[in-house]
């Protein structure tokens, strides 16, 4: 049995769905005043190690320990 699919108004419509979805997605960015081609430069969440040096702790009550 041979099942028989249109395949071209198929395709046509996916790439109708797929435009009108970058058009949308361009729209938008322009009115948020984005650049939709650009990469942004990203926030960083990472914890900045301080820039003192570390000091040794030392024991008050007995110097010699380690």
């Amino acid at each position: 049995m041979l099942i028989l699919i249109p395949w071209k108004p198929l395709v046509v419509g996916w790439c109708l769905l797929a435009a009108m979805l970058w058009v949308g997605y361009l729209s938008y960015s322009v009115l948020e005043g984005k650049n939709p081609f650009g990469t942004e430069p990203r926030q960083s969440h990472r914890v900045k190690a301080s820039s003192t040096p570390h000091r040794e702790t030392s024991n008050e009550s007995n110097p010699n320990a380690r």
